[in-house]
């Protein structure tokens, strides 16, 4: 929580502030500038990307890697259907998107089709954005204004006798198969559509021949996955802390995202039992007002986070869901709004690119490409929730998710 009124005060003014800014720069068509800088694409809410952030081979658990190969022999039996459409299905945090990127990237798949695709589709999606991140992908040239007719006839002419691989990360919606995509995509000789959701609905209404469903981690894959996230290298350390670190893996109710955020933080702790027992024993875990969906583990990241950490996690949800976030504009835009402490001889962007790093270090930001300096990031779903709801909680200006113009998120 912030420490004091006056504190929530300021950082309302100056989101209220930005938020002017916001529109004005809307209003003005410069935002153009910043869709340079940021991915191209602003026909929805949430941009596309062609594939998610790399997964870390030694943080997935021998279940899921069980479940992959299970799912790629899976796959390779089914290439040659006209449209296979399968289904990862599971609450938000448990590893849908990691589970989905094991497959697309196993290279028994990758030599077995000519095309492949990743898009993230989002609450809020948009026709032709989703049409032109395949093009793209395909390499098929298109123009900004063409229709979603026009776009469907090319992705039509771009797939014929061809296969494909397609990944529909986060559907909430039906229609982006059955009214969209799936009419340009049966011109293909064959094609798996793989699509990730929270809802068993949308994946009966798409018409899955296959669904599986990802269950929360088992104490062993979870117990693994936080020493290992805390880089603990002492086995007798493990052993110590391992019934005070499966308590831990209970409250986080089993969810890698969790997991690894809390994980972030006993990182930053001493590693006894009696400091990992404070962390349990916090009232935040169970807090009565936190949306269901949000876990005590996340609020728990968050409040642990020094004061100008947490005006800079908050100040990132001005971007979409699923909005790739480039660090120099980010950070430019941190010590714009005076969120970055003044420290000798230093300068301030490098003090704010500090900043940004740490939060990709706690896992508040993930790192969404395959650079050596992670310089593009995106904020998960359920930490944009968290951050969202914050900002009503805190600095009580209203419900960020009704505040959308021109869709920016307003905080």
């Amino acid at each position: 929580c912030f420490s004091n009124i006056q504190v929530r005060h300021e950082i309302g003014d100056k989101i209220r502030s930005l938020n002017r800014k916001l529109a004005e720069i809307e209003k003005d068509k410069i935002f153009a500038t910043v869709k340079n800088a940021q991915p191209a694409d602003k026909g929805s809410t949430s941009e596309l990307r062609k594939t998610s952030h790399i997964v870390e081979p030694n943080l997935v658990g021998k279940e899921i890697l069980k479940v992959s190969r299970n799912l790629v022999c899976h796959v390779l039996a089914h290439k040659e259907k006209k449209a296979y459409k399968l289904a990862i299905v599971g609450t938000g945090g448990i590893g849908k998107t990691t589970l989905a990127q094991k497959l697309f990237n196993d290279q028994k798949l990758k030599g077995s089709f000519n095309k492949h695709a990743w898009i993230c589709v989002s609450q809020d999606y948009s026709p032709s954005s989703v049409l032109r991140q395949l093009l793209r992908t395909m390499e098929v040239q298109h123009r900004q204004e063409e229709s979603v007719g026009e776009l469907q006839s090319k992705l039509e002419l771009a797939i014929k006798d061809k296969s494909y691989f397609l990944v529909l990360d986060d559907v909430w919606q039906h229609d982006v198969w059955t009214n969209l995509l799936r009419t340009p995509l049966y011109a293909a000789t064959s094609g798996i559509i793989l699509i990730t959701t929270r809802q068993d609905i949308v994946a009966r209404e798409i018409g899955v021949e296959k669904q599986h469903r990802v269950d929360q981690m088992s104490p062993a894959d979870g117990w693994e996955l936080l020493w290992k996230s805390i880089s603990i290298q002492d086995e007798k350390e493990v052993q110590n802390l391992r019934d005070i670190g499966i308590k831990i893996i209970q409250k986080c109710g089993g969810l890698p995202l969790a997991i690894k955020v809390i994980a972030r933080v006993l990182a930053s702790k001493d590693k006894t039992e009696n400091e990992w027992k404070r962390i349990l024993d916090k009232n935040v875990w169970s807090m009565a007002k936190l949306p269901k969906e949000i876990r005590g583990a996340l609020y728990l990241s968050y409040d642990d986070l020094p004061q100008h950490l947490k005006q800079c996690f908050l100040y990132c949800i001005v971007f979409p869901e699923d909005w790739t976030i480039h660090r120099d504009y980010l950070i430019r835009m941190w010590v714009a709004e005076g969120f970055v402490e003044v420290h000798k001889d230093q300068l301030l962007e490098d003090t704010a690119e500090e900043y940004y790093y740490e939060l990709i270090s706690r896992n508040l930001l993930q790192p969404v490409n395959t650079s050596f300096d992670k310089s593009q990031c995106k904020m998960h779903d359920l930490l944009r929730q968290l951050a969202c709801y914050i900002s009503r909680e805190e600095c009580y200006i209203g419900d960020p998710t009704s505040m959308v113009d021109n869709n920016m998120c307003k905080l």
